[in-house]
């Protein structure tokens, strides 16, 4: 019941659903990024662009998050064209793991709650990979240790 109060104290958006799978290309192209690779851990998914300003601003909380709280995997997903994703990554350093899925990636964004495909988003799944909480804009740091927080 603690985190079902605390979750309807901070005004989060959750959905309770089957947990879920995602395999895609590592952006860097060897391998795969799985959610069967961080099996029973909460995980930070967050869609991005590289065209996507708000994105920018989210990186470093991201990759603070990555490093504070180890427990908790951070995935991004870059929905872009693969050389474009990298550039911006060259010149934004993320820490954290970085998928790739072309666009239009409708149907995947579409899989974790996001319906209209607006960027940034992000998804915190709990440890059995269940949307706990998602926000479609920009995040901030109060938001995300709220969220984590709430679904850990």
């Amino acid at each position: 019941m603690k985190h079902g109060l605390l979750i309807l104290l901070l005004g989060i958006n959750t959905a309770s659903a089957a947990p879920l799978q995602l395999d895609l290309p590592r952006l860097t192209g060897d391998g795969q990024v799985s959610l069967n690779s961080v099996k029973h851990r909460p995980v930070v998914l967050n869609f991005w662009a590289s065209n996507c300003v708000p994105c920018v601003a989210e990186l470093p909380l991201l990759n603070a998050q990555a490093a504070r709280q180890r427990r908790t995997a951070v995935i991004g997903i870059a929905i872009d064209e693969r050389q474009a994703a990298r550039r911006f990554l060259q010149q934004h350093p993320a820490s954290y793991e970085q998928a790739h899925a072309a666009p239009p990636a409708n149907m995947l964004m579409g899989r974790f709650g996001n319906q209209i495909s607006g960027l940034p988003y992000t998804v915190i799944l709990n440890a059995e990979h269940e949307v706990c909480t998602r926000r479609l804009g920009r995040i901030d740091a109060s938001w995300l240790a709220k969220a984590v927080a709430a679904c850990t």
